[in-house]
């Protein structure tokens, strides 16, 4: 396999396929997604570019990356490759691409994490919120170098499942959906809900202030974090009942319910559900 440049062998803001082809066409966005978890601090992902209209295909990825980082026993910086590199038009192969996601969850990426999108937008007027959502502080990091100057914001994380160490995402202000990646071992094993708690919070004050999209996803974001957080699952279910997302809030609620059985009894008189109060799923969900 390809050694990753120095950056991301140190841990540092990776090289993505974009940058790194930026003399051959105009790269418009790119995605990235998580494939998996090992057992230890090592995480298998996906970069894919898209070209601006005009220079390619815009519907097929001009760039493809596939690999992992992992950080070794006692150290606090990343090494990684990737196991798959294609560039240019029509490179982009499905088959290849399925099996270098197969070949990494065969060697142990396989277990899911904890995904966490930080929005680009207002934060509620509660002290120290805008610290704790947008601040990597919660995680008590110890990595010293690394970490991205503006115009890059950190913009969200996968957490492994024992929250003891965390894929960082960030995405350019002046390139919006342009990443870069970073990862850090977590030395607060609170992270997670700690983090959860103030996106929760921030969804209710979003949704207060009128901000009704703002508000859904920053709960929708605190119940993907913790998803064995009992207040951040009835939190969301409000908020999709709110918004009119009537079926995925009884479904929400109920799993809100199985993990603390005192909703029932708050959701029975709770003014967000009034208008679900008389279907059956409710009903069961809340007897």
């Amino acid at each position: 396999m390809k050694r990753l440049a120095l950056a991301l062998l140190l841990g540092l803001l990776a090289r993505t396929a974009a940058a790194q082809n930026q003399d051959d066409v105009d790269i418009d966005h790119e995605d990235w997604g998580v494939i998996g978890w090992n057992d230890a601090c090592g995480v298998a992902f996906s970069v894919l570019s898209y070209p601006k209209l005009g220079e390619a295909m815009t519907s097929e990825p001009y760039s493809t990356r596939v690999g992992a980082l992992e950080i070794p026993v006692e150290k606090e910086k990343a090494a990684g490759s990737w196991t798959l590199e294609a560039d240019g038009p029509l490179s982009f192969s499905k088959k290849a691409f399925n099996k270098a996601v197969n070949d990494l969850k065969k060697g142990g990426f396989s277990r899911p994490g904890y995904p966490e999108t930080i929005q680009d937008g207002p934060i509620g007027p509660q002290p120290l919120l805008a610290e704790t959502i947008l601040s990597t502080s919660t995680l008590s990091p110890r990595l010293k170098a690394g970490w991205p100057a503006p115009p890059w914001r950190w913009a969200g994380a996968n957490y492994n499942p024992l929250t003891t160490c965390a894929l960082l995402v960030f995405e350019n202000r002046e390139a919006p959906r342009r990443y870069s990646f970073l990862l850090v071992r977590v030395y607060n094993p609170r992270a997670r809900t700690d983090r959860a708690y103030a996106h929760a919070s921030n969804a209710r004050l979003l949704f207060e202030g009128g901000d009704l999209d703002a508000g859904a996803a920053e709960s929708e974001t605190a119940a993907r974090l913790a998803p064995d957080l009992a207040i951040a699952r009835y939190q969301h279910a409000a908020m999709l009942a709110l918004t009119g997302h009537t079926n995925q809030a009884v479904e929400e609620l109920a799993a809100a319910v199985k993990l603390e059985p005192k909703y029932r009894q708050k959701a029975r008189e709770d003014q967000d559900f009034v208008d679900l109060r008389h279907r059956d799923d409710f009903k069961d969900a809340t007897r």
